[in-house]
């Protein structure tokens, strides 16, 4: 039986039965043949003491021959195979025969090469000195080197000290410094509404004005059959009286020239009051050569600049009776760099006494004249020069006609005008532009944040029904959607309050809480996993709905996967909301940031409820809209505003009535600028040609007129956007 399963297993191996009945031998009968290690019935050699191993010596390989024995194994020969006796010189090598060759299997160790240690660099000192040489002339060398390098070093010092004592000295001064100092809002209301009379002022000097344009008319030009000329003498003395009477009715604006050049800052008001009494030293002079002066010119342009004045006085008393009406104050700020580097305005806490100061820095005009207006004076002066030795004219007549034409005298009206514009209007709506600084924060390329509250008060979101699918109880249900809406202060926090107070719900706390991309919040409370957001979250959640309960408007609360409520809501839209939102997207460069909470709300749905274009309308991911409706948004405030109440209405009118107030005050001050360098050009060129007749009291009064048109335009606009 046992040859039979042989025989078999032969057959399934496919070895010939001449092989198969070979002798068999082990591999210990081979290895003895061959003299792999000695026979068993040799005595094992005796076991060497140990000897701690040499470290500086390499390691000895152990010969085969000591090795154990491994298990014994049956190795077949092939047929033929011829087998050396024991003793039996070995045939000699054929290099060209591989018959004979035995092959030996030994594991195969891979020679690993050293790791390579990094280099460590080490610091190397520079080197020691030279030994001073016993030689006393080079030790004195060496002193005096010394000596020198000392005195270098200290010399470097002192220059660095200093320069940075410029640079502080050259900042202070550029920094905006406020014309007036006030404790606070009550006093600098009380110093601004003292009675000066500056609106009777302001109507006689316009009707001065007005006379002083007649008459200029009535001397260089005869009426119909009436002909005054020939009066020209008497009506050049009455021009004079009357801008000498101007310049003591706008007594204000003359002192303030004056005091600017004390203080070595000459401004509009000083070139103002240079050109006042270079007219009125050139009329005493065109008087006795009977050319009509050039007082009407310089008439009109003291009625603009005290037209100016009497604006900004208006504009800061309503503003300051805004402010000082706030009880708790809030603030349209500023933040920098707030969300992917673009600024964004939002709502802070107000600080009033910051706003006092911030209210008397000056306008970007009046900063720009400090600089433009003695450049001004002294080109005046060298091409009247040059005037006067080609045309041989006097030099007083042609200085005289170049300032009043390059005077740019809508600096006087680009801000303050458009200023006490928006001044009535917000104070109306309880809100205070902080002058030309908060227009200038509120103004530029920047975001604004728009929350919850804003596009949907808590009184227009109202709750249409409520359906429960779980078994659970209405308490508990109603519990875990208002601790979710609660942890993630959205919106809907009254009114799922609300809903708390009528249906008795019960009180949770939420142990872990998530937001979702899609739509939705995502909670643990007490082990259970709750699931809340709209229609298209529950279906990328892959909740089971029931066939009546997809409704577009409600609110889905799902426990374990399981749909367990369904709440319907209603938005409202509010009208105040919808015009500050288009009064928002109206203004250019301020983009809308939805900063909302609310996962029901979202451009698509805007433009829904307020038909407003979602293509302006920013919305962050829902990481950073919860953190641009926190307060870790604001980091470093820059106050542009103050607000009375916190409503969206009073912040987005502020926020626009700014923009639109420096919108106008750089585009009048574009024009006044325009107007001066025109007119400089062109009077250069008739005085240089000594054209008397062109440079007239009456073309000069026709071309301050011309310019004043669009000022007042431009300034008069702003208080309608």
């Amino acid at each position: 039986m046992k040859k039979q399963s042989q025989d078999q297993t032969n057959e399934q191996l496919h070895i010939d039965d001449a092989a198969a009945a070979q002798e068999e031998y082990s591999l210990e009968d081979i290895m003895n043949e061959f003299g792999g290690w000695s026979k068993k019935e040799e005595a094992a050699p005796k076991q060497q003491a140990q000897t701690p191993p040499d470290l500086k010596k390499p390691p000895q390989k152990v010969p085969e021959s000591a090795k154990p024995a491994p298990e014994t194994k049956v190795v077949r020969f092939p047929k033929g195979q011829p087998i050396r006796a024991e003793g039996e010189p070995k045939e000699p090598k054929n290099p060209a025969d591989f018959k004979g060759q035995t092959i030996r299997f030994t594991p195969i160790r891979e020679d690993t090469a050293p790791e390579e240690k990094p280099k460590i660099w080490t610091y190397q000192a520079e080197p020691d000195p030279e030994p001073v040489s016993d030689d006393p002339k080079e030790a004195k060398k060496a002193a005096q080197r010394a000596r020198r390098a000392e005195k270098e070093a200290k010399k470097r010092q002192k220059q660095l000290e200093r320069h940075q004592k410029q640079q502080a000295k050259r900042m202070e001064r550029r920094k905006e410094q406020p014309e007036r100092e006030f404790p606070d809002c009550r006093a600098a209301y009380t110093y601004y509404a003292q009675g000066t009379f500056q609106r009777l002022r302001l109507f006689l000097s316009i009707l001065l004005a007005l006379v002083s344009g007649a008459l200029a008319y009535l001397a260089s030009y005869s009426l119909g059959s009436y002909d005054f000329t020939a009066n020209a003498d008497v009506f050049s003395k009455v021009l004079l009286i009357i801008m000498v009477v101007q310049a003591f009715i706008a007594f204000d604006v003359m002192l303030r020239g004056v005091r600017a050049v004390m203080r070595l800052r000459y401004d509009h008001a000083s070139m103002l009051v240079v050109l006042t009494l270079a007219c009125a030293v050139d009329a005493v002079l065109a008087i006795r050569a009977g050319r009509i002066p050039f007082c009407p010119a310089v008439t009109l342009q003291l009625s603009m600049a005290l037209l100016g004045e009497y604006s900004m006085q208006l504009a800061k008393v309503r503003t300051l009776k805004a402010a000082c009406s706030m009880n708790e104050p809030k603030a349209a700020v500023r933040e920098e760099k707030a969300w992917h580097g673009e600024d964004c305005i939002f709502r802070s806490e107000g600080h009033p006494e910051t706003f006092v100061r911030e209210l008397e820095i000056p306008d970007a005009g009046s900063r720009i004249m400090r600089i433009y207006a003695p450049i001004l004076t002294l080109v005046t002066l060298g091409l009247s020069v040059l005037s006067m030795l080609q045309a041989e004219d006097s030099f007083l007549w042609a200085w005289t006609a170049l300032m009043i034409a390059s005077f740019p005298v809508g600096i006087f009206l680009s801000f303050s005008r458009p200023f006490a514009a928006q001044a009535r209007r917000l104070s109306r709506a309880g809100a205070a532009i902080g002058g030309w600084f908060g227009a200038r924060m509120l103004g530029g390329e920047a975001g604004i944040a728009i929350e919850d509250a804003d596009l949907f008060p808590p009184q227009n979101v109202t709750l249409n029904g409520m359906k429960i699918y779980s078994d659970r109880s209405v308490s508990q249900i109603i519990g875990f959607a208002n601790a979710v809406v609660q942890t993630a202060g959205s919106g809907l926090a009254p009114l799922f309050e609300e809903i708390m107070h009528n249906q008795n719900g019960r009180h949770y706390g939420v142990d872990t809480f998530r937001r979702y991309e899609g739509g939705g919040l995502g909670a643990e409370i007490r082990g259970d996993v709750i699931l809340m957001g709209s229609l298209g979250f529950m279906k990328l959640m892959r909740v089971h709905m029931p066939e009546g309960a997809r409704v577009k408007q409600a609110v889905y609360l799902s426990v374990n996967g399981e749909l367990a409520a369904v709440f319907a809501l209603s938005y409202a839209p509010a009208t105040n909301v919808k015009a500050s939102l288009q009064a928002i997207s109206h203004c250019a460069g301020l983009t809308p940031i939805l900063a909302t909470r609310d996962f029901m709300i979202t451009p698509q749905f805007l433009k829904h409820r307020y038909k407003l274009s979602p293509d302006r309308i920013e919305f962050p991911t829902v990481e950073e809209r919860a953190r641009l409706s926190s307060q870790d948004a604001i980091q470093e405030p820059k106050q542009g505003a103050l607000l009375s109440r916190p409503s969206f209405a009073c912040f987005s009118m502020a926020v626009a009535g700014a923009r639109a107030a420096r919108s106008a005050a750089i585009a009048a001050i574009a024009v006044a600028f325009t107007a001066s360098i025109m007119g400089l050009l062109v009077l250069f060129f008739l005085t240089f040609i000594g054209s008397t007749l062109a440079v007239s009291s009456w073309n000069l009064l026709l071309y301050t007129i011309l310019w004043l048109l669009p000022e007042l335009l431009i300034t008069s606009m702003a208080a309608k956007r």
